[in-house]
């Protein structure tokens, strides 16, 4: 490249050393201008952590099988076993993994496991979910009214654990109808508004949830002949650790021994064990849950 020859370049420099020695000979209390040959000291450059809570940060556990937020739906009408195999809408635990529902293929009989969805929303995901649950008066222990114009629906049930207490909100036919058929409003709205700003767009996660445990139950069937489809039968394997008799309301097997033989059942896989047949309910264990 051709160096041209700058005459104000030439002029800006010549000024510039002028302002510096003046600078350095006309305030006594200045600090000397650096000479060649100074040593220089090394600037900090120390990169404040990102991840360390702010001051005003909102407390709350931090174990990765410890829940921070869960917003479900409880009771209802649904058969027995529906009420074991109900997940959390979301569900977020102290080292920032977000748990949610994933899309289910639409078939019968439809897979034996749900598809659970996790991904990490970190220090910060937490923060805002806490702040939105601040912002919508969630901090705070609540009681809502109930509408009478409305049968057999759930209860959506929002927990929050922070600044070492414990927040539950439980509320009745939430967003079905409002106590008089109306749109919710007062402290209903707040929680509709919570929830449904809290699982906007949380559909999917990042990958399949392969959890350490499963959660079972199992239920004796004598009559398999009431099914349009029929049913598929095999035996419980030998080397699995649980027995279904010990499983009638819930009991906890590891995934090592069943996960490849529940990912290819459905929910009219039946299983024999100790000459009964049983047919069985699944799901994870996710944090803060267990038998």
């Amino acid at each position: 490249m051709q160096r041209r020859n700058n005459p104000q370049l030439r002029l800006a420099a010549a000024t510039a050393t002028v302002a510096l020695v003046l600078a350095a000979c006309g305030d006594d209390g200045a600090e000397p201008v650096a000479q060649p040959g100074d040593s220089i000291p090394t600037p900090d450059t120390t990169v404040p952590a990102t991840d360390a809570p702010s001051d005003d940060a909102l407390e709350h556990p931090t174990g990765a099988d410890e829940v921070v937020v869960e917003i479900g739906y409880e009771g209802g009408f649904m058969p027995v076993d529906g009420v074991f195999t109900q997940l959390p809408l979301l569900l977020v635990a102290g080292d920032g993994s977000q748990y949610v529902q994933g899309p289910q293929i639409e078939i019968y009989p439809g897979p034996l496991l749900p598809n659970v969805q996790v991904s990490d929303i970190g220090e910060d995901g937490i923060q805002s979910l806490l702040d939105l649950a601040a912002e919508h008066g969630l901090l705070t222990e609540r009681e809502y009214d109930a509408p009478d114009n409305v049968a057999d629906a759930p209860d959506t049930v929002v927990t929050i654990h922070a600044n070492g207490e414990t927040y539950v909100h439980r509320a009745y036919a939430l967003g079905i109808g409002g106590l008089d058929g109306s749109a919710e409003t007062g402290d209903r709205g707040e929680l509709q508004a919570f929830v449904e700003a809290a699982t906007a767009g949380q559909l999917e996660g990042e990958r399949r949830f392969e959890p350490d445990t499963f959660l079972v139950r199992a239920t004796p069937v004598d009559d398999l002949s009431a099914y349009e489809v029929e049913p598929t039968v095999l035996d419980w394997p030998a080397d699995v650790t649980l027995a279904l008799a010990d499983a009638g309301d819930c009991a906890e097997v590891p995934a090592a021994e069943v996960a490849e033989m529940f990912a290819d059942a459905n929910q009219l896989t039946f299983y024999v064990d100790g000459d009964v047949t049983y047919q069985i309910s699944v799901k994870p264990e996710l944090p803060g849950s267990g038998c």
